[in-house]
């Protein structure tokens, strides 16, 4: 071999290999965690401060900002941000959870329901998530009802979950809406998606399961005539009538079908460490939540596992909402709300007035083709 020839593989020998190592420190290397002990150590880490877990959320959620604007404790490893979105969340779910604003939610949503059921034929997934919004933007942060339709917003939510930014007009125009409506708040978009997000995807499941079956359609029912904590947790255990709480189907449903089901988190090493572990960790909730650690038959759909009478889960033990310290602050609250949603869209599906035409799959994000509320 002649010693140019050398010369030339030599540099070329260098140019892979200083791109192999490129690829090392720039390509994201995803782990999934799919087991209950792994998913809840992934969320509470034993022996890390709170800087680098706020720092491991934020990192994965940056395309929030770019999508939707917001400016979150999702989104910021500021822990100053982090005790003030705490601090304003905790102040309104406790004000809508005392009875006069419990019972202002109560109106609101049954106002919202009676309010888009206003055609032959509507969207089911449209439906339920103009009402959501509604209900979370006049029941939890006093916007005038009259005021609202939503309805044109819903596809923004639905696109900030992918990788593609919309124009900065669209965005100045949906905020302009949004800032309209709840003037008093410096980014209201940092509370309504959090709380829409999860509602709307839990009322909307919960009513399909329920139209289906006369026993969880009577809990709500009962919820509807009652919505009270009492109501939410009761059931009956009469034999082969027993029958799983509306606490208990909420339950399950936030089991089955996470409106979460994936929880990201960036791995936070020094440089030099970044070679040898993943850059992204992955907390998939739908999946652990399908272990027999639930009880038999995990893909079914069957409230009963959260009954009373069985030594099953509780709804503590449901990651939907995170865990650890980390965890949502809503995850008491919006259960019950999201019941509230339901109850009263199911108590118009009565099959005099309206019913549900069911499409070919149960929701997920694309999944509502087909789902119609038609006029009787």
């Amino acid at each position: 071999m002649s010693h140019s020839s050398i010369v030339l593989i030599f540099p070329a020998a260098v140019f892979v290999a200083a791109a192999a190592l490129a690829k090392i420190f720039m390509t994201p290397r995803t782990r999934i965690h799919t087991s209950v002990p792994a998913v809840r150590t992934l969320l509470n880490p034993p022996d890390i401060p709170i800087s680098t877990l706020l720092r491991a959320r934020s990192i994965p959620n940056q395309r929030l900002v770019k999508a939707l604007g917001i400016s979150s404790t999702f989104v910021s490893d500021d822990q100053g941000v982090h005790d003030n979105f705490t601090r304003e969340a905790k102040v309104l779910i406790t004000a809508v959870s005392a009875e006069d604003g419990w019972s202002r939610l109560i109106d609101v949503a049954e106002a919202c329901v009676n309010r888009f059921l206003d055609a032959g034929s509507l969207d089911y997934a449209t439906f339920v998530q103009s009402v959501t919004l509604s209900v979370v933007l006049a029941g939890l942060l006093g916007t005038d009802i009259d005021d609202l339709d939503p309805r044109t917003h819903n596809d923004r939510w639905a696109k900030s979950k992918s990788s593609t930014t919309l124009t900065t007009e669209v965005l100045d125009r949906i905020n302009h809406h949004i800032i309209r409506w709840v003037p008093d708040r410096t980014n209201p978009l940092n509370l309504i998606i959090p709380a829409y997000e999860t509602m709307w995807r839990v009322a909307a499941i919960a009513v399909v399961y329920s139209n289906r079956d006369c026993l969880l359609r009577e809990a709500f029912i009962s919820y509807n005539e009652n919505p009270t904590d009492d109501q939410f947790r009761a059931s009956a255990s009469e034999g082969t009538k027993a029958q799983p709480s509306v606490e208990a189907i909420v339950s399950e449903v936030l089991r089955l079908h996470p409106p979460t089901r994936h929880i990201t988190r960036a791995v936070v090493v020094p440089w030099w460490k970044r070679p040898f572990v993943p850059s992204i960790d992955v907390a998939d909730i739908e999946e652990a939540q399908k272990s027999l650690l639930f009880g038999s038959d995990p893909e079914s759909f069957n409230p009963m596992r959260f009954h009373t009478s069985h030594s099953g889960p509780k709804r503590d033990q449901l990651y939907a909402f995170g865990h650890g310290r980390l965890k949502c602050v809503a995850a008491s609250w919006a259960p019950p709300a999201a019941a509230v949603i339901t109850a009263k869209i199911l108590a118009k599906l009565d099959g005099v007035a309206f019913m549900l035409q069911e499409g070919p799959r149960i929701g997920k994000r694309e999944g509502w083709d087909g789902w119609l509320i038609k006029r009787v």
